[in-house]
């Protein structure tokens, strides 16, 4: 059963958890204080944008997928913008130094201040923040925050219910959980992928969208495992760019294009099988980048970077 609200219980043959994750928030000095915001829910970004007008003064902290957006959304609209990063580069986890490079030069180019390998350590302001202070020394004038240093899956109810957890709900390839009947999906489930061999958490809009049903035909008992390739998106600016697959560790990345003009593809090669690929301003090719993580092929590092090479060439038996 599943008791709710003021006590009633729900009985239930089948239960799929979807608690989703919830931001992490900074406990420094100030971080109470008014024009502090997070994103995640549609009332954070309907009061997000009321105050991005011409001529804020915007602090981003993190430099992940939601403070490069915001960020890029806050100086379209003709904010001032700096964003306070503990990475070298924005996007670093994901994309590594070497892509997450571009993104800042990126940034830069469009007129925010980039301030890499630096901590926040406090916000200051009468009732209402007034200025951000970091590690660095500086002191930055702030009218609005926006703070995105990740979430954390929402794994209380799951945990106390006795259900495995770590980094999420640890699920198997089909979905299910160590407790019969009880299965999780979207930003909570930790999973195990039959195509990398490792369980994986994603928290992007299309896993969410393809798991639930995923879950579904598990608790109607025709199981199917799932093994999609992780696929997201993101528009900054006038680049715009779908990345595909998984890369934790590589051991080179390949650049197919135009780095400079900003029309590519990036490889993340390990072993030298492609473990994730991204385009950035060139179109109709994810899938075939996805078909090739999905072939886990060995590829050619040479022919990769060829532009004349057509990509459903490229993987090849060994």
């Amino acid at each position: 059963t599943v008791t709710v609200g003021e006590g009633e219980r729900l009985p239930y043959d089948r239960l799929l958890l979807t608690t989703g994750a919830e931001p992490r928030r900074l406990s420094v000095p100030g971080a109470e204080l008014d024009g502090v915001h997070y994103l995640r829910e549609l009332a954070d970004s309907d009061a997000l944008g009321d105050h991005l007008a011409r001529g804020a003064r915007v602090v981003v902290t993190g430099a992940g997928w939601i403070g490069a957006e915001v960020a890029a959304s806050a100086r379209q609209r003709g904010c001032e913008v700096t964003i306070v990063a503990m990475g070298s580069v924005p996007l670093e986890r994901v994309l590594g130094g070497e892509v997450g490079a571009i993104y800042r030069d990126i940034h830069t180019d469009h007129g925010v201040r980039f301030l890499g390998d630096t901590r926040l350590e406090a916000f200051e302001g009468a009732g209402r923040v007034e200025r951000v202070h970091t590690s660095g020394g500086d002191a930055i004038e702030a009218d609005l925050v926006v703070v995105g240093v990740g979430v954390a899956p929402r794994v209380e109810l799951a945990e106390s219910a006795g259900i495995e957890v770590e980094n999420g709900i640890l699920v198997d390839e089909h979905l299910h959980s160590n407790i019969p009947g009880v299965f999780a999906a979207g930003d909570v489930a930790n999973a195990h992928h039959p195509l990398f061999g490792q369980r994986i958490r994603v928290e992007h809009w299309a896993n969410a969208l393809e798991q639930g049903p995923a879950a579904a035909r598990s608790m109607l008992d025709r199981e199917v495992p799932y093994e999609e390739v992780p696929y997201f998106f993101s528009d900054q600016y006038e680049v715009g760019m779908e990345y595909a697959g998984y890369a934790t560790s590589w051991d080179e990345v390949v650049f197919r294009g135009d780095v400079e003009g900003r029309e590519f593809i990036a490889f993340w090669l390990e072993g030298g099988r492609v473990v994730a690929g991204m385009n950035v301003n060139v179109w109709d090719v994810n899938e075939r980048i996805r078909e090739l993580v999905r072939s886990r092929m060995p590829v050619d590092a040479e022919r990769i970077a060829d532009p004349d090479v057509p990509l459903e060439e490229l993987a090849s038996p060994t």
